[in-house]
Order: structure tokens, then sequence, then C-alpha cells
């Protein structure tokens, strides 16, 4: 007897759609806008995604705190009016409900072509118009995933949230002061769906919206003025800052200004020592809290990567009218900003690599230093603010090269997954090939070994002209071997500092001490002999 007849079958389906209808409705306390969007590259909800991609000259508090204007730029894109609809989707097979209204309304106003786009932040404003204050009124959001709000330039709540959305699921109260009420609401996704609701629990007459305006031309620099200012009138602090923010300024020293270096020195500011901080600057920094607290403001460390934003904020300090220094065409892929772009730069970059947000060694900037920034700073070696100089194209002289021809190679590795036609790209990809060649040795050869005499250690260095099996056998003088060391498989290039040569250190292979004289050693590449040298153990 068949137990699932067609009527059967018919209340079954009616009641599971029933079911899915009742758990995915949307909920219908939202606000639709419209709102100011905008979207930046990283799904970070503690990183500032606007720093980022403005390169420290937008950031999320300045933006939360002044608001902007639509149609201001943000790189390629514009800030760009658009309503958020409550669209929810629920497929069986994805085992209940979502929303992806974030990705809709930024595909419907041209912020992305993306009907998938992952990784990334939208950031949406909204002007609270209330007649009158208002307190401990509640607010909700609903977000896929994390979620942060921001209500008159302060923080008001944070969900460090994985999750889907198909509507308010987070509850919080704030207060609304009479007339405007600036608010950001930043959604970041990570995979799948991008979704947001919003809601402000008052009556309809009790409050209404409108599309924000920027209330102020303000600079980085003059907002940490105005929220430092207590901190900065003490007259020691205006004597004393100027110099350490001078330094701070220096090409070598911005490479350094990392938040990790930055937030180590207001735990220690004796490190300000080996940035040349004099002793005097170093033990008021110590005794004053507010400093160190202005210097572990994510805020402030952005201002020390931008000389620009960091020389209007010294002048602002004095008391000086302050005055914008004109930018200075330089080649952004001079990293160390002496006025050419060289081997040390690829260096610099090189061990960046990873880090996102601002970054002196974003040379793209796309918000993040990779492998791109290292092929296009390969591209313009040689580039100075007033002409190029083929010249520049090594830029050091070869025996101080800190650069080898392995590390090309994995940077090679790493390009062939990258399609990209774009000339300057290509470009980069054969001023590296070049590079590699140069760095690559001619010859097999078998260097001496240093300290020699020593007692009881030493350094045996050795260059490939290509990649073998590297093995240093050490014998004493009548023949005996002593010790061999097995090297592995190494690729071209020269093995010559103590992180990279051959290290012995003065024991046999049962790890005795060997005794006072004259040793033989050699190099074996793919088991057969290149050179022998001989050392001396002096005790």
């Amino acid at each position: 007897m068949n137990l699932y007849n067609k009527p059967t079958i018919c209340v079954l389906v009616g009641f599971f759609a029933l079911f899915i209808g009742v758990l995915c409705r949307p909920v219908a306390a939202y606000i639709e806008g419209p709102w100011l969007w905008m979207i930046a590259k990283g799904g970070d909800i503690d990183s500032d995604q606007l720093a980022a991609a403005s390169q420290g000259r937008l950031t999320e508090t300045l933006v939360a705190a002044y608001g902007v204007n639509e149609g201001d730029s943000l790189g390629q894109l514009q800030w760009t009016r658009g309503k958020i609809f409550p669209e929810i989707n629920c497929l069986v097979w994805r085992w209940g409900c979502y929303s992806d209204n974030v990705n809709s309304v930024i595909n419907r106003i041209g912020l992305s072509n993306d009907r998938g786009l992952n990784h990334h932040s939208a950031y949406a404003l909204i002007n609270i118009l209330s007649p009158r204050e208002r307190r401990n009124v509640a607010m909700g959001v609903g977000s896929d995933d994390a979620v942060k709000v921001w209500l008159n330039g302060e923080v008001v709540h944070v969900n460090k949230v994985d999750r889907r959305t198909t509507g308010i699921q987070d509850l919080f109260r704030v207060n609304l002061k009479a007339g405007d009420n600036l608010l950001m609401v930043k959604v970041s996704d990570n995979l799948w769906n991008w979704g947001m609701f919003f809601e402000v629990y008052l009556e309809q007459n009790e409050f209404h919206t409108a599309l924000p305006m920027r209330t102020a031309d303000t600079s980085l620099a003059i907002h940490l003025s105005e929220k430092y200012s207590t901190t900065l009138q003490d007259p020691e602090i205006q004597r004393v800052l100027p110099t350490v923010l001078t330094r701070f300024q220096e090409p070598e020293i911005q490479v350094l200004l990392t938040p990790f270096t930055i937030n180590t020195v207001a735990e220690n500011p004796d490190l300000l020592a080996q940035f040349g901080v004099e002793d005097e600057a170093i033990r008021f920094i110590k005794e004053n809290a507010g400093i160190r607290r202005m210097l572990r403001d994510p805020d402030f460390q952005i201002l020390l990567q931008n000389p620009t934003a960091l020389s209007e904020f010294a002048a602002l300090v004095t008391g000086e009218e302050p005055t914008i220094p004109p930018e200075k065409h330089a080649v952004r892929a001079d990293v160390d900003g002496n006025g050419t772009v060289n081997i040390l730069d690829l260096v610099r970059i090189a061990t960046r690599l990873g880090r996102t947000g601002p970054d002196v060694a974003d040379v793209n900037g796309d918000g993040a230093v990779d492998i791109r920034d290292i092929v296009l700073a390969a591209a313009l070696m040689g580039t100075e603010a007033a002409a190029p100089s083929a010249s520049a194209v090594i830029g050091i002289q070869r025996g101080k090269l800190p650069l080898h021809a392995e590390d090309i190679q994995l940077w090679l590795t790493h390009v062939q997954h990258i399609d990209s036609w774009d000339p300057t790209f290509q470009r980069g990809v054969i001023v590296l090939k070049h590079l590699m060649e140069v760095l690559t040795p001619k010859r097999t050869g078998l260097l001496p070994n240093y300290p020699n005499p020593f007692n009881p250690e030493t350094w045996i260095p050795y260059q490939l002209s290509k990649p073998s099996d590297v093995t240093v056998t050490i014998y004493s003088m009548n023949g005996t071997l002593v010790r061999t060391l097995s090297l592995g498989y190494q690729p071209a290039g020269v093995y010559q500092n103590r992180s990279r040569a051959a290290y012995w250190d003065g024991r046999n292979e049962l790890g005795e001490p060997v005794a006072s004289g004259v040793y033989f050693y050699t190099l074996r590449i793919s088991g057969e002999s290149t050179a022998i040298r001989k050392m001396l153990i002096r005790k």
C-alpha cells in the first residue's frame, strides 16, 4: 500500500512551505534609507579599510565624526546613495534562510559588478534627525558577518561574529542629540552572503532620516590635535614632542613605524633611544600617560605613517599656523625615501609581505603588501624624482647586496600564478629575471673560512652557479676524515654570511673537540669535489 498518496504529499509540502515562510519572513523593523555607501577591500572588522584604501588620508574615525558628501571619492569609487531592502532567500539545500541585501545594493548602485564579493567591508552612513534630545534609545542591527556601529563619532556597538542574517539580531542603546545624529554602520564579510538590517526603535513621528553631509573639511592631524588638546597644551609637551615627531618623519624611521612597533614603544619608551630620541624626551614620555595613550590610538598610528599629516600635526602641537608642505612627486616604490628605487626598496617590501592597512610598502595602494608590490617596484627601479638613472638599477655594491638569487627565484615562482598583461607588470618581471642573473655566480667555488685561525667554531662560505646537493668534508693533516657537513640541496647563489655559510663547531663525528692544528676542507657538489682549502684551530 502506498503510504504517501497525493493529498498527503500536498499537505506535507504546504506545511513545509509555511514553516520556511514563518522562519524566514523578513523582520518589519528596518531603515531602508537611502544611505550613503562605500566598500573597501578587507573583511576584518577591527582593521581600518578606509585608511588602507586612502593611504591614511581618510579613516573610519574621521568619516564617523565628520561625515562625507555624496560623490566624494575613495580611490576609483565614490560615496553613492542607495536604499537597502529586506531581501530574504530560503533554500532547502542550504538549511535555512539568509540575506544578501548588501551585495544587492552595491551592485545596484554600481560600487561593484561582482554578485558574490567576498572579504570586503561595506560602510553605510545616514543622518538620524531627532526633534529633541533623547536618552537610552534602543537600536537594532542584523549583519552577515561582523558589524560595528558609530554614532556621532563614537563606537556604540561591535559584534565580531560570523553568521547569517534575516533581520535584527543585536540590540543596544544610545543617546540622541537634538538635531543631526550621524550614524555609520560597517559590515565586514568573509564568505558567501553579505547582509544588513537596521532599526531605531522610536515612533515614526519621533525621528526621520536624511543623507549625511560632511560637517567639516578637517584633516587627520587637526582631528587628533583637537582630540588630545588637553594633553598637548602642556608646555613641556610642546617643547619635547616636536623633536620626536621630526625624528619620526625621517624616511629610515618611517619604514619602522608599524602599529606593532608603536605599541611596543608606548609600553617601553626606552626603545625610543634606538630612534635617536634624547634621554630627556624619553623620560618625559615615560612619565606622561596622556602621550602614551595617544601613541596607542589607531588613528595616531596611521598619522605617524603619513609624513604630510605628521608634519601638519607637529606644526599644530607648537601652536603654529598649520602649513602642509606640497607633496613630492616621488615614486611610491621609493620605500626608504632616498629619491631612487633600488634593491634596498625590494628588500624593505619583502620584509613587510602580508601586512594590510596603510603601509609604506603598499606600492600599488590596494591595501595589502604582496608580490605585486615587489614586481611594480622592480619595474620602477632606477626611477628618481628628477630623471631615471641607469646606475640605480642595482644601486649597491654587489658584495654588500642584502638580496639573494633564491629570494628572487621564489618571487618569480609566485608571479607565475598572476595572470597580468600590464606592460609595467611585465617590465617588473623582466627586471627581476635580470637581477637573478646578476646575483647568480658565474662559477661554483669554495671561499676562505672565517675566522681563521679559530677556536672553537668557524664558518665556511661557498657559492653555486647552479642548484646542487652540497657537502663540506673536513680532513686532518694525514687525510683522516674528521667531519662531514651535509647541507642538502641548495639553490644557486652566494652562501657567505653566518646565516647561510656552512658552520663547523670544531668537533668530530663523535662530538668530540678536535686537537689544535691544520685541517683541510673540501666542497663537494653532486658528489664531485670542486676545491680544497686549509684552516687552523688554535687553542
